[in-house]
Protein backbone atom coordinates (compact mmCIF):
# COMPACT_ATOMS: atom_id res chain seq x y z
CA UNK A 1 0.00 0.00 0.00
CA UNK A 2 1.05 3.01 -1.11
CA UNK A 3 0.30 6.76 0.69
CA UNK A 4 0.58 9.92 -1.04
CA UNK A 5 -0.14 13.52 0.16
CA UNK A 6 -1.16 15.25 -2.89
CA UNK A 7 -1.59 18.55 -1.43
CA UNK A 8 0.01 21.09 0.95
CA UNK A 9 -2.74 20.14 3.41
CA UNK A 10 -4.85 17.33 3.31
CA UNK A 11 -5.47 15.42 0.77
CA UNK A 12 -4.55 11.98 0.27
CA UNK A 13 -4.08 9.04 -2.18
CA UNK A 14 -4.18 5.30 -1.27
CA UNK A 15 -3.02 3.01 -3.97
CA UNK A 16 -2.49 -0.86 -4.00
CA UNK A 17 -2.10 -3.84 -6.58
CA UNK A 18 -5.99 -3.73 -7.12
CA UNK A 19 -7.63 -0.47 -5.64
CA UNK A 20 -7.18 3.09 -5.52
CA UNK A 21 -8.65 5.60 -2.87
CA UNK A 22 -8.87 9.32 -3.01
CA UNK A 23 -9.68 11.14 0.85
CA UNK A 24 -11.04 14.56 0.98
CA UNK A 25 -10.12 15.53 -2.60
CA UNK A 26 -9.30 19.14 -2.94
CA UNK A 27 -7.45 19.50 -6.34
CA UNK A 28 -6.98 23.09 -7.28
CA UNK A 29 -5.44 26.03 -6.38
CA UNK A 30 -8.57 27.76 -4.44
CA UNK A 31 -10.87 25.83 -1.48
CA UNK A 32 -13.91 28.42 -1.88
CA UNK A 33 -15.04 31.05 -3.85
CA UNK A 34 -13.63 34.27 -2.45
CA UNK A 35 -17.08 35.21 -1.87
CA UNK A 36 -17.22 32.76 0.39
CA UNK A 37 -16.49 34.28 3.78
CA UNK A 38 -16.58 32.04 6.75
CA UNK A 39 -14.04 29.98 4.97
CA UNK A 40 -11.61 30.07 2.17
CA UNK A 41 -7.24 28.80 1.44
CA UNK A 42 -5.58 29.27 -1.78
CA UNK A 43 -2.24 28.08 -2.56
CA UNK A 44 -0.01 28.66 -5.62
CA UNK A 45 0.33 25.04 -6.73
CA UNK A 46 -2.79 22.40 -8.06
CA UNK A 47 -2.85 18.90 -6.38
CA UNK A 48 0.02 16.57 -7.18
CA UNK A 49 -3.03 14.40 -9.08
CA UNK A 50 -2.96 13.74 -12.50
CA UNK A 51 -6.06 12.75 -15.24
CA UNK A 52 -5.09 9.30 -15.13
CA UNK A 53 -4.78 9.09 -11.06
CA UNK A 54 -8.21 10.51 -11.06
CA UNK A 55 -9.52 8.39 -13.61
CA UNK A 56 -8.42 5.04 -11.90
CA UNK A 57 -9.78 6.21 -7.96
CA UNK A 58 -11.98 3.18 -7.23
CA UNK A 59 -13.46 5.35 -4.00
CA UNK A 60 -13.42 8.46 -2.87
CA UNK A 61 -13.75 8.83 0.90
CA UNK A 62 -15.16 12.17 2.42
CA UNK A 63 -14.32 11.91 6.01
CA UNK A 64 -16.31 15.42 7.15
CA UNK A 65 -19.26 17.03 6.15
CA UNK A 66 -17.34 20.68 5.97
CA UNK A 67 -16.15 22.84 3.22
CA UNK A 68 -12.68 22.04 3.80
CA UNK A 69 -12.80 18.30 3.16
CA UNK A 70 -16.08 18.46 0.83
CA UNK A 71 -14.68 20.20 -1.88
CA UNK A 72 -17.70 20.41 -4.32
CA UNK A 73 -15.37 21.28 -7.77
CA UNK A 74 -13.07 18.91 -7.41
CA UNK A 75 -15.51 15.92 -6.58
CA UNK A 76 -16.84 17.07 -9.74
CA UNK A 77 -13.93 15.70 -11.85
CA UNK A 78 -14.90 12.46 -10.54
CA UNK A 79 -17.32 9.74 -12.44
CA UNK A 80 -20.94 9.72 -10.91
CA UNK A 81 -20.80 5.95 -10.53
CA UNK A 82 -17.72 6.03 -8.36
CA UNK A 83 -18.86 4.60 -4.96
CA UNK A 84 -18.07 7.15 -2.19
CA UNK A 85 -17.58 6.69 1.37
CA UNK A 86 -18.81 9.27 3.59
CA UNK A 87 -21.39 10.46 6.38
CA UNK A 88 -25.35 11.09 6.46
CA UNK A 89 -25.08 14.80 5.69
CA UNK A 90 -22.35 14.82 2.85
CA UNK A 91 -24.55 11.77 1.44
CA UNK A 92 -27.26 14.63 0.79
CA UNK A 93 -24.48 16.95 -0.43
CA UNK A 94 -23.41 14.25 -3.01
CA UNK A 95 -26.75 13.19 -4.20
CA UNK A 96 -27.45 16.81 -4.83
CA UNK A 97 -24.28 16.86 -7.34
CA UNK A 98 -25.27 13.93 -9.29
CA UNK A 99 -23.24 11.25 -7.13
CA UNK A 100 -25.53 7.48 -6.75
CA UNK A 101 -23.46 5.22 -5.57
CA UNK A 102 -22.66 6.50 -1.74
CA UNK A 103 -22.51 4.58 1.52
CA UNK A 104 -22.38 5.82 4.51
CA UNK A 105 -20.07 4.94 6.95
CA UNK A 106 -20.56 4.32 10.85
CA UNK A 107 -18.37 2.81 13.53
CA UNK A 108 -17.74 -1.39 13.26
CA UNK A 109 -18.61 -0.99 9.18
CA UNK A 110 -16.04 -2.47 6.67
CA UNK A 111 -15.76 -1.97 2.98
CA UNK A 112 -13.73 -3.90 1.18
CA UNK A 113 -12.34 -2.15 -2.05
CA UNK A 114 -10.44 -4.43 -3.87
CA UNK A 115 -7.03 -5.94 -1.97
CA UNK A 116 -8.01 -3.36 0.39
CA UNK A 117 -10.21 -3.34 3.86
CA UNK A 118 -11.63 0.01 5.51
CA UNK A 119 -12.79 -0.05 8.87
CA UNK A 120 -14.73 3.01 10.51
CA UNK A 121 -14.17 3.55 14.15
CA UNK A 122 -15.74 6.82 16.08
CA UNK A 123 -14.10 10.46 15.61
CA UNK A 124 -12.60 11.82 18.61
CA UNK A 125 -15.06 14.30 20.63
CA UNK A 126 -16.39 16.70 19.71
CA UNK A 127 -16.12 15.69 16.34
CA UNK A 128 -18.06 12.39 17.13
CA UNK A 129 -21.50 14.57 17.52
CA UNK A 130 -20.75 16.06 14.12
CA UNK A 131 -20.91 13.34 11.40
CA UNK A 132 -17.70 12.71 10.98
CA UNK A 133 -15.04 9.03 11.45
CA UNK A 134 -11.84 8.09 12.19
CA UNK A 135 -10.82 4.73 10.24
CA UNK A 136 -8.25 2.16 9.55
CA UNK A 137 -7.48 1.05 5.86
CA UNK A 138 -5.57 -2.39 5.87
CA UNK A 139 -3.87 -4.78 3.46
CA UNK A 140 -3.11 -7.95 4.88
CA UNK A 141 -1.33 -7.11 7.93
CA UNK A 142 -0.54 -3.48 7.24
CA UNK A 143 -2.64 -1.04 8.54
CA UNK A 144 -2.97 3.05 8.04
CA UNK A 145 -4.93 5.11 10.24
CA UNK A 146 -6.96 7.86 9.95
CA UNK A 147 -8.41 10.71 12.32
CA UNK A 148 -8.94 13.95 10.38
CA UNK A 149 -8.98 16.18 13.57
CA UNK A 150 -9.07 15.48 17.30
CA UNK A 151 -7.93 11.96 18.74
CA UNK A 152 -6.73 10.86 22.19
CA UNK A 153 -3.98 8.26 23.34
CA UNK A 154 -6.97 6.48 25.90
CA UNK A 155 -9.15 6.08 22.81
CA UNK A 156 -6.35 4.19 20.53
CA UNK A 157 -6.27 1.56 23.70
CA UNK A 158 -9.54 0.98 24.27
CA UNK A 159 -10.00 0.15 20.44
CA UNK A 160 -6.96 -1.78 21.16
CA UNK A 161 -5.53 -0.22 17.25
CA UNK A 162 -2.43 -0.79 16.20
CA UNK A 163 -1.02 1.00 12.75
CA UNK A 164 2.12 1.21 10.54
CA UNK A 165 1.58 4.36 9.13
CA UNK A 166 -0.97 7.27 10.78
CA UNK A 167 -2.42 10.40 9.47
CA UNK A 168 -3.20 12.65 12.22
CA UNK A 169 -2.65 16.31 13.00
CA UNK A 170 -0.13 18.42 14.86
CA UNK A 171 -0.97 21.67 15.14
CA UNK A 172 -3.56 22.40 18.41
CA UNK A 173 -6.12 24.50 17.16
CA UNK A 174 -8.75 25.50 19.76
CA UNK A 175 -11.73 27.84 19.04
CA UNK A 176 -11.88 30.07 21.50
CA UNK A 177 -9.01 28.80 23.00
CA UNK A 178 -11.27 26.15 24.71
CA UNK A 179 -12.90 23.62 22.09
CA UNK A 180 -10.45 21.32 20.19
CA UNK A 181 -10.09 20.93 16.51
CA UNK A 182 -6.93 19.44 16.36
CA UNK A 183 -4.44 17.87 18.07
CA UNK A 184 -0.91 19.54 19.55
CA UNK A 185 2.46 17.56 18.52
CA UNK A 186 2.59 16.15 21.94
CA UNK A 187 -0.63 14.67 21.93
CA UNK A 188 -0.12 13.07 18.56
CA UNK A 189 3.32 11.81 19.83
CA UNK A 190 1.19 9.87 22.80
CA UNK A 191 -1.43 8.64 19.98
CA UNK A 192 1.52 6.91 18.11
CA UNK A 193 2.86 5.41 20.35
CA UNK A 194 -0.47 3.58 21.56
CA UNK A 195 -0.37 2.70 18.05
CA UNK A 196 3.26 1.58 18.18
CA UNK A 197 3.41 3.62 14.93
CA UNK A 198 6.84 4.95 13.23
CA UNK A 199 5.73 6.74 10.72
CA UNK A 200 3.39 9.75 10.76
CA UNK A 201 1.47 12.10 7.48
CA UNK A 202 0.32 15.62 8.86
CA UNK A 203 -2.90 16.16 8.46
CA UNK A 204 -4.36 19.77 8.36
CA UNK A 205 -0.71 21.04 7.47
CA UNK A 206 -0.34 24.78 8.63
CA UNK A 207 -4.12 26.19 9.88
CA UNK A 208 -3.29 29.67 9.88
CA UNK A 209 -3.43 29.44 6.14
CA UNK A 210 -6.92 28.78 6.20
CA UNK A 211 -8.49 32.28 6.30
CA UNK A 212 -12.38 33.53 7.04
CA UNK A 213 -14.98 34.50 9.63
CA UNK A 214 -13.47 31.35 11.16
CA UNK A 215 -10.04 32.17 11.75
CA UNK A 216 -10.94 35.22 14.10
CA UNK A 217 -12.04 32.45 16.82
CA UNK A 218 -9.29 29.93 16.23
CA UNK A 219 -6.05 30.30 18.95
CA UNK A 220 -3.13 27.92 17.23
CA UNK A 221 -0.56 26.08 19.24
CA UNK A 222 3.01 25.54 18.15
CA UNK A 223 3.92 22.76 15.73
CA UNK A 224 6.97 20.76 17.34
CA UNK A 225 8.03 18.11 15.02
CA UNK A 226 11.51 17.60 16.82
CA UNK A 227 9.73 15.41 19.25
CA UNK A 228 8.88 13.10 16.78
CA UNK A 229 12.23 12.70 15.03
CA UNK A 230 13.87 12.41 18.82
CA UNK A 231 11.36 9.51 18.86
CA UNK A 232 12.45 7.90 16.11
CA UNK A 233 9.19 8.45 13.91
CA UNK A 234 9.56 9.49 10.54
CA UNK A 235 7.73 12.58 9.46
CA UNK A 236 6.00 13.21 6.31
CA UNK A 237 4.47 16.75 5.75
CA UNK A 238 5.47 17.77 2.14
CA UNK A 239 3.06 17.21 -1.08
CA UNK A 240 4.37 14.32 -2.50
CA UNK A 241 5.40 12.57 0.55
CA UNK A 242 4.66 9.34 0.19
CA UNK A 243 4.92 5.82 2.65
CA UNK A 244 4.70 2.41 1.29
CA UNK A 245 3.52 -0.41 3.82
Amino acid sequence: MKITKIDDYQSWHIESAKAAIIIDPWLDKVMQPKSNLFINRSRNENAIVTKEMISKVSCIIISAPFEDHFHEKSLMRFDRNILVLTSKPSEKKLRKLGFNNIEVLKTGIQKNIGDLTIKAHDAGFPYNYLWTFSFEITQGEKVLYFESHVDKPSRIKHNNLKADCAILTTEEVKILGLLPLSNSSETTLEILKELECKNIMIQGSDPAETKGFISYFLKIGKENLRIFKSNNINVYKDPGSEVVI
